[in-house]
């Protein structure tokens, strides 16, 4: 998806970057990225990266 927004030369409002959020004893990743539609309205989307152990 990044890809053809590249393509079309659609500038990303935040570029893909990886993101853990603790729930509970266990961090849930994601990969996301935001891109602005034409309206201006920030859309964002992301993939599972599944979960692993907390790190302190």
């Amino acid at each position: 998806m990044v890809a053809a927004l590249r393509e079309q030369e659609i500038a990303l409002y935040l570029e893909p970057e990886d993101k853990w959020y603790r729930i509970g004893d266990v961090e849930s990743g994601n990969r996301q990225f935001v891109v602005a539609d034409p309206d201006g309205y920030l859309l964002r989307f992301f993939e599972e990266l599944g979960e692993r152990s907390c790190q302190g």
